[in-house]
């Protein structure tokens, strides 16, 4: 893992194996993203992990055509804001044809980690590959 967080080394652990999971607040209920020790609601740290369904909705996106770094030679390529079915909105990538995205557009989580295993949600079109 990339992380010495242990609270980001538990996400990262999940995605690692395939699943998303996040942390619920259990005196509030409050869901959490970005994943944190206590509560960004209520404070409290009385947290429990829970695993996501891994699918949501494009809530905004933007179609990038200069990358730079590793992403040079990469574009077009596209940012968005996914909103999970459960609630939370997550900056991630879509590996998507950008003409074919719309705000709304169902999507799943195609990849959790980097190459280099950091964090790096990636999602694509709900339809394929299900």
């Amino acid at each position: 893992m990339s992380t010495h967080d242990p609270v980001l080394a538990r996400l990262e652990e999940a995605l690692a194996e395939g699943r998303l999971e996040l942390p619920r607040c259990a005196d509030c209920g409050t869901l959490i993203w970005y994943p944190r020790a206590r509560c960004p609601h209520c404070m409290s740290a009385a947290l429990a992990w829970e695993a996501l369904s891994g699918t949501g909705t494009v809530h905004s996106y933007t179609v990038n055509h200069r990358g730079q770094g590793d992403y040079a030679g990469r574009e077009p390529f596209v940012i968005a804001y996914v909103e999970l079915a459960e609630g939370p909105r997550v900056l991630s990538h879509v590996d998507a044809d950008p003409d074919s995205l719309r705000v709304g557009t169902p999507v799943r989580l195609s990849r959790g980690l980097d190459h280099e295993g950091h964090l790096h949600l990636r999602f694509e079109h709900a339809e394929e590959n299900a």
